[in-house]
């Protein structure tokens, strides 16, 4: 095929379903799931009690759960339900695993600090994103069974999971950050494609919160001690 074949494709061709089907994907595995998504929930809400406090065990502890919610979002949703009808989806749904793995060897190896955290911001910017953020599905499909949670749908994972930036270290943060911003911009275009508006929030916050997990990180000058 010719470089002027390729150039006569355009987004929609490589997108071989409509948003009917996309979000038909939601209701399928929440259906699938019940009632243990409910423990994604009470994870989602109950992680700032672990990740807000000052004793290193439990930061670590809230960064291996959030690596789980990675792998389990990109296994689960990615893998085992998008990845049929979208092939690019099997290579994120890989990525998120690896993405989880990242994580839980930084909270293993001394990659997750133990220094003080603008509290407030910190905690209303994570219950915005798992509380506000799945209802988006539902606006645009209609149905609330298609909401999307945390741990389970990737989109609501990579934005929650963008404020770990406040938690781990330099080094670790430069491997942790290629994936959300492709993540980012294949879900925009994705959802683009598909004329989903409301879900265009989603990776637009994703990448925003990257930006706040820089923001919300510790400073030497906030830590002199």
């Amino acid at each position: 095929m010719s470089g002027a074949d390729w150039l006569s494709y355009s987004l929609q061709d490589f997108v071989m379903f409509g948003p009917q089907v996309f979000l038909r994907l939601f209701v399928r595995i929440n259906q699938e799931l019940w009632p243990w998504q409910l423990l994604a929930v009470v994870l989602a809400i109950g992680l700032p009690a672990l990740f807000l406090k000052r004793d290193l065990r439990s930061r670590r502890l809230a960064v291996g759960l959030i690596a789980v919610a990675w792998a389990g979002s990109g296994y689960g949703f990615l893998v085992g339900f998008f990845g049929p009808i979208n092939w690019p989806a099997v290579w994120f749904g890989w990525a998120f695993v690896g993405q989880g793995a990242l994580l839980a060897t930084a909270a293993l190896f001394g990659g997750v600090h133990g220094k003080t955290l603008p509290v407030k911001p910190f905690a209303v910017l994570w219950l915005m994103v798992v509380c506000g953020l799945p209802w988006l599905s539902v606006v645009e499909s209609g149905q609330w069974q298609a909401v999307a949670l945390f741990g389970i749908a990737p989109g609501i994972t990579a934005a929650a999971g963008a404020l770990v930036f406040a938690l781990i270290t330099a080094p670790w943060r430069w491997l942790y950050l290629p994936l959300l911003v492709l993540w980012g911009l294949f879900s925009a275009a994705l959802f683009w494609v598909l004329q989903t508006w409301w879900l265009l929030v989603t990776p637009g916050a994703t990448l925003l919160l990257v930006g706040a997990g820089f923001w919300l990180s510790p400073r030497r000058e906030q830590n002199q001690d």
